[in-house]
């Protein structure tokens, strides 16, 4: 009877000791999950709140569009420099990289944030020549992927 009684003992120690390691496991992918969860929800929620809308543009010259883009969300735009721009041709867009090469595009002025109801301005420069006859699309894609098209025929 009492190795009965101290082999019970022994395994029900063992099992409390399996049952701590398991929930320890179990926290540890709960706790993963949840932040998980958290970061997602996050980034679903941001890009809801942003939008942007472009206003107007203009070519003051046969290679360099204006445009003029308001950000109309609730959600401040960051890292403005990362933003897509998008133009040429409909069908033919090439992208524009920010500040490098030829061509390229910049801000009028520096933005580094680009709070809720601010209209920026966009400069693209050094375009291959726009030719009158032609529609032309301008595409500006935010770094969450939100994104906005404006159709054009300058001249």
């Amino acid at each position: 009877m009492g190795s009965a009684v101290f082999t019970e003992a022994i395994l029900i120690i063992a099992s409390v000791i399996i049952a701590a390691g398991l929930a320890g496991v179990v926290m540890t992918k709960v706790g993963t999950f949840q932040s998980t969860f958290t970061q997602t929800t996050e980034n679903q929620k941001q890009t809801i709140l942003t939008n942007i809308k472009i206003i107007y543009a203009q070519n003051p010259t046969s290679t360099s569009v204006n445009a003029w883009v308001k950000n109309i969300g609730t959600y401040s735009i960051t890292n403005t420099q990362n933003i897509d721009v998008y133009f040429g041709q409909t069908g033919a867009m090439q992208r524009i990289p920010y500040n490098v090469g030829s061509p390229s595009w910049t801000f009028s002025s520096q933005v580094t944030s680009w709070d809720k109801a601010n209209t920026v301005q966009i400069n693209l420069s050094n375009l291959p020549t726009i030719q009158c006859s032609n529609v032309y699309e301008l595409q500006v894609t935010t770094p969450n992927g939100v994104s906005d098209e404006y159709f054009a025929t300058f001249c």
